[in-house]
């Protein structure tokens, strides 16, 4: 199957970055990311965010809680057809993404993965050094956390399938 770009309909063209298949506009419209790709590209950090980029986004960190639903949906999912869903990523970064509804992925305009992987960066060290500041220890936060999420599916499984853990 051929997937095109939603902006000019020339096929896309398959590349791996971080990891995962994407597909970008060979007219450099954007990229198309299946699935939940996005949320494994944000996740790996391996390609360097040229430092405007970062700059970029810093100046413009503020939230931005914008009304989403009264933009025009210009964009149709181009695996299934499907009107996307314009998006505020993260609910107040002000990158409007284009979710397709049915879940096949997210159309992103050029140069908004690299603010989208800047931004989330932004918010990490952010977020360690006020853990810093008040002497948490975020790691040992996140092991626990990882065990109580743990522990619960253990909960729902053995409620489900009669005391089983889960594996």
């Amino acid at each position: 199957m051929e997937i095109r770009c939603p902006k000019c309909q020339k096929p896309l063209e398959r590349a791996e970055y971080e990891g995962v298949f994407v597909f970008l506009c060979p007219q450099g419209h954007g990229h198309w990311l299946p699935g939940d790709a996005l949320k494994t590209v944000v996740e790996r950090r391996e390609h360097k965010i040229p430092s405007e980029i970062f700059e970029q986004v810093k100046k413009d960190l503020a939230p931005k809680p914008i009304e989403t639903k009264f933009l025009p949906k210009d964009v149709k999912c181009p695996v299934c057809g499907a009107v996307c869903e314009k998006v505020n990523y993260a609910y107040s970064s002000g990158i409007i993404i284009d979710r397709c509804p049915s879940g096949c992925g997210v159309w992103l305009d050029e140069g908004e993965l690299e603010k989208i992987q800047a931004f989330v960066e932004i918010w990490d060290h952010k977020a360690r050094e006020v853990a810093l500041q008040k002497g948490i220890d975020l790691e040992s936060y996140r092991r626990d956390m990882e065990k109580y999420k743990r522990g619960i599916l253990d909960t729902i499984f053995g409620l489900l399938f009669g005391g089983h853990k889960f594996i």
